[in-house]
């Protein structure tokens, strides 16, 4: 799966801004179910396949806000917009914001 994460950097230094794109690119790139400690981790790909677009937008926008609420609190989804790829692919393109949580 492909995607885009980027953000405003306003109010993260810059190594903990890089440090937050960063564990956001590989939460999002994780498939739940596959982290034997925590099968919450990661997006449910499989419960989304099939859908038309829009349903599947509105899905995958559903996974990727809970799963950084409740996984990386120093950020909140801002936006996401879908792109769609020529060989049938939805592209989310991610932008996240500072978060109102600590890092636990």
């Amino acid at each position: 799966m492909q995607m885009y994460i980027d953000g405003d950097s306003e109010g993260f230094t810059p190594d903990e801004f890089l440090d937050v794109k960063r564990c956001l690119e590989t939460m999002l790139s994780i498939r739940a179910g596959s982290q034997p400690l925590d099968r919450e981790l990661g997006i449910n790909y499989d419960g989304i396949v099939g859908y038309p677009d829009p349903i599947a937008e509105n899905m995958l926008s559903l996974e990727i806000i809970e799963k950084v609420e409740r996984y990386e609190p120093r950020a909140e989804v801002d936006n996401i917009t879908f792109e769609h790829s020529d060989n049938g692919e939805l592209v989310p393109h991610i932008y996240f914001v500072k978060g109102d949580g600590e890092e636990t």
